[in-house]
């Protein structure tokens, strides 16, 4: 079994953080309590140039080469701007793709940092990326989650390690809602929670609004 799992800003509840585009999904963190979010639609770039004959992962690396031409060229726009400028240039975008490979689920992250460069205007962008692919579902048959971190997730993951093979989805529901009552000021109601195992995906909980 596959999860992954997010919970939405507290300052806007109109931002739908999963998306599906063609056969896989996506998820990105980063920007969205800013002007930012509004000047680097992650859905918007991804859709754009994925083609839906694509494999997965030319799919997910077509996409992350678009992402980072789009960040670059968002912090260039935003020069005279020097407020969302400072914002661009501090924070970074984490985009989680996750789908199937060979039938079987896979998932990766890649983060994009904005690296500025005295000497130049352009700014270099900076991504590494994560992931384990196919080989993401452990062989013990706890489930696999993607999700961005915070020290609440990770301490209720380490004192709950029975619950997630007892209840995945308890286990994920209770582990947003700590980091929520931890993180008051960036986290909040309501929360989305995408299954994705060999039968395909399947959503547990998802925003009504959002497709």
């Amino acid at each position: 079994m596959g999860v992954y799992i997010t919970g939405d800003r507290r300052i806007s509840n109109s931002f739908c953080k999963i998306h599906q585009v063609h056969d896989f999904f996506i998820a990105s963190a980063g920007f969205y309590d800013t002007r930012a979010g509004q000047r680097l639609n992650i859905e918007e770039v991804v859709t754009r140039v994925a083609r839906k004959t694509d494999p997965f992962t030319v799919a997910m690396n077509r996409s992350s080469s678009a992402i980072a031409s789009a960040l670059s060229q968002a912090v260039s726009d935003a020069r005279e701007d020097d407020g969302l400028y400072n914002v661009l240039v501090r924070g970074n975008v984490v985009t989680f793709f996750f789908g199937f490979e060979d039938g079987k689920p896979a998932t990766y992250s890649h983060r994009f940092s904005v690296m500025t460069q005295r000497e130049s205007k352009v700014p270099l962008i900076e991504g590494t990326d994560d992931g384990c692919g196919p080989q993401c579902v452990p062989a013990d048959g706890n489930p696999y989650l993607m999700h961005t971190r915070s020290q609440a997730m990770d301490n209720f993951r380490s004192t709950n390690r029975g619950l997630l093979r007892d209840d995945p989805v308890a286990f994920v529901r209770s582990m947003i809602f700590s980091d929520i009552a931890a993180n008051k000021d960036r986290s909040g109601l309501p929360v989305d929670i995408l299954r994705i195992d060999q039968n395909g995906p399947k959503w547990i909980e998802k925003k009504p609004s959002c497709p």
